[in-house]
């Protein structure tokens, strides 16, 4: 007998029926330049993208577009003027969420070194606490260099980066080809991945691979989505290539069984 945990939606964002051509404010952030102003050079990565709030547009969808601007950009990057404009945007100090099942359904971009991402930040980080100590959950993370992969992924303190807790699953198409739910359900110690409502992976934190460190995820944490180009992740990105979106339908978060909190700001 398969066990069906009971859903009751405490919040969504539905972009297909928005009546304005961009975010509600009122839920979202958009990060700007290319992260050398917080201390971040490329965003920690050696991406190229300079995020602007241009990039970020709801029609129909929310869109997400990197665009190539060639060698006489006038804007100024880490590296010279800039070679991409991109947009990230988060819910943080705004909308925050513990536990629970949290669901985005969203067309990923094509073309090699494209990097799509829609990730959770431990809201501790705006307390001081620093990267990986606050903790990373990421929903998903995908390149356009590898187009037909899944991966869902934990960073924390003696486990981040590419020594992070995570799982890669393969699709039969490209996921660009088409709209897929990307989801997570979270409880106290425990994360379980889910692509287009199947479970693909799970992470407790009594994994014999966690033991003896740190678990920062009994804990809120805000949402993140943001469309990077290039860096150690994406890979090298496509000369010929010259624009991708990152495109979201919807996200819906959920209690379960009882668990799962929405915290407003």
């Amino acid at each position: 007998m398969t066990f069906i945990p009971q859903r009751i939606l405490l919040w969504s964002e539905e972009f297909t029926d928005q009546p304005f051509d961009t975010v509600d404010q009122k839920s979202w952030n958009y990060d700007l330049g290319d992260g050398s102003h917080v201390g971040l050079v490329g965003w920690g990565n050696n991406e190229l993208e300079f995020y602007t709030k241009d990039a970020i547009t709801v029609r129909d969808s929310l869109i997400i577009k990197a665009q190539h601007q060639g060698a006489n950009s006038p804007i100024e990057a880490y590296y010279g003027p800039a070679e991409w404009t991109s947009g990230k945007i988060h819910t943080a100090n705004k909308i925050g969420f513990k536990y629970g099942h949290l669901e985005i359904r969203a067309k990923m971009p094509s073309g090699k070194g494209t990097w799509p991402a829609i990730w959770l930040l431990g809201a501790s980080l705006n307390d001081g606490i620093s990267w990986p100590a606050c903790g990373e959950i990421d929903i998903f993370e995908g390149t356009g260099n590898h187009p037909y992969q899944i991966q869902g992924t934990i960073h924390g303190p003696g486990y981040f980066g590419s020594d992070g807790a995570t799982k890669i699953i393969q699709h039969t198409e490209q996921l660009s080809a088409d709209f897929h739910t990307y989801g997570i359900s979270w409880s106290e110690d425990r994360i379980e991945w889910f692509f287009d409502g199947k479970s693909y992976n799970e992470i407790l934190r009594s994994d014999e691979e966690l033991q003896g460190k740190e678990w920062p995820f009994n804990a809120e944490f805000y949402l993140i989505m943001n469309l990077a180009i290039g860096g150690w992740f994406a890979g090298d990105v496509d000369p010929e290539l010259r624009s991708a979106q990152l495109e979201i339908e919807w996200i819906k978060y959920f209690s379960e069984d009882g668990i799962g909190e929405l915290i407003l700001h």
